[in-house]
């Protein structure tokens, strides 16, 4: 019988981004392959980045500008093996409803140089083109619960917001105002990810860890019940009700592939490059390293798996 080899992954949020890897543990799938996988929660993509280069875990789901930050200014060797989910929305304050309401509001940002501050930057370059004037960054949380109750007070206009708590703040009255899968940021700014030292010195544990992930994204996308089910207990949803929506609103742009998605990396570089010179000439390739996901695919095994299982 095969060795069973110990690992341990964090995840950054208690999110849905987590979702597929707390599902893949949760079915048995990396038990399948032989892996005795624990699953943590790290303080922030921050957090992730740190405990991926000191060894602490050997594989982290988190978003990209954390990863990169540590590649451009401390040469970390920190690559995406997957693509994962990383739904977020822009949401308004009650009372208003549309984006062009918006013109001459506030907008608050996290402050952490996190994927929050990457996305605000890029609607402040992006709105302009849209007709919406006059918008200005305010200093807020980290927190997204606390982002949500600046909303419900007034005290800015409009936040970034990510289900499940964006769910939660739809029901007391607040608006989407967008969905970043307009921008193909719904699924493409974040994933597994792994040091190529470890790589390197463990290919094999790497391809078993990506083939149970791609089978759990397969179960995460095509078992309903389990997911909601997941989602609730792993994230603290008391109502079912909302972990049932957040996976409705984020599965539908999901791909059956994920495969890191090199264009939204460029894109965040491209964002990142008026705070780090050098992210304008990086290279986003340097932070992605899919054979493993390729393999799956070339091999027939992800078409194998929609094939028994559905959409």
């Amino acid at each position: 019988m095969d060795s069973v080899h110990s690992l341990v992954a964090g995840f950054a949020t208690i999110g849905q981004g987590a979702g597929p890897m707390i599902v893949t543990e949760q079915a048995g799938l990396f038990a399948k392959q032989g892996l005795a996988v624990k699953t943590v929660l790290l303080k922030g993509a921050v957090g992730v980045v740190r405990a991926l280069r000191n060894g602490e875990i050997q594989f982290g789901n988190l978003a990209s500008p954390a990863l990169l930050r540590a590649g451009l200014l401390d040469g970390s060797d920190l690559v995406y093996l997957t693509g994962g989910i990383n739904q977020q929305f822009l949401m308004s304050r009650p009372g208003i409803e549309n984006l062009q309401q918006l013109s001459g509001g506030k907008i608050g940002f996290a402050g952490d140089g996190g994927l929050n501050d990457l996305l605000v930057n890029f609607l402040l370059e992006q709105l302009p083109k849209e007709g919406i004037q006059g918008v200005s960054m305010v200093p807020g949380s980290v927190s997204t619960k606390d982002r949500s109750e600046r909303l419900m007070k007034g005290e800015i206009d409009a936040e970034i917001i990510t289900p499940p708590e964006a769910m939660e703040a739809r029901r007391q009255g607040c608006s989407f105002l967008i969905d970043f899968a307009k921008y193909g940021f719904n699924f493409a700014l974040g994933g597994i990810a792994a040091s190529r030292a470890y790589i390197r010195e463990n290919e094999e544990i790497t391809r078993k860890f990506v083939r149970a992930y791609v089978e759990g994204m397969h179960r995460y996308r095509t078992d309903r019940d389990f997911t909601v089910q997941v989602q609730q207990e792993y994230s603290g949803i008391p109502d079912r009700s909302i972990a049932e929506e957040t996976f409705d609103i984020t599965s539908p742009g999901m791909p059956q592939k994920p495969y890191p998605v090199v264009e939204a990396l460029r894109k965040a570089l491209q964002i990142m490059s008026r705070e780090i010179p050098r992210a304008a000439t990086a290279d986003p390739g340097m932070f992605v390293d899919d054979r493993f996901v390729r393999e799956l695919d070339e091999g027939g095994f992800i078409a194998q798996l929609y094939e028994r299982g559905g959409k």
